[in-house]
């Protein structure tokens, strides 16, 4: 008799992932992703770009007014987002 060779479909794409090391790349756009979610759409209008690398958030906001208001909100955002990647990968955020 020979053995069954089957595994969960899901668990074969993660360990591929970690082979090609492309899994940090994914979990870097899963932030931007759930960046968008958290900061919502009205937010979103006023921000011209995101990014991630090595742990940092930045966020190139267009307008002063809404750089201050996000500078009081960044350990909230930060809390947010880490709950929602359970992993705390996002350890600072920087607004320009």
């Amino acid at each position: 008799m020979r053995k069954s060779n089957q595994q969960a479909i899901g668990n074969i794409i993660k360990k591929l992932l970690k082979n090609q090391k492309l899994e940090s790349r994914l979990q870097e756009l899963d932030v931007l992703n759930y960046c968008e979610e958290v900061l919502g759409k009205n937010l979103m209008k006023y921000i011209s770009d995101l990014s991630f690398r090595k742990g940092r958030l930045v966020i190139k906001v267009k307008s002063a007014v809404v750089r201050n208001e996000l500078s009081f909100q960044k350990s909230e955002i930060l809390k947010k987002i880490n709950e929602k990647i359970e992993e705390g990968i996002v350890k600072e955020i920087i607004l320009k």
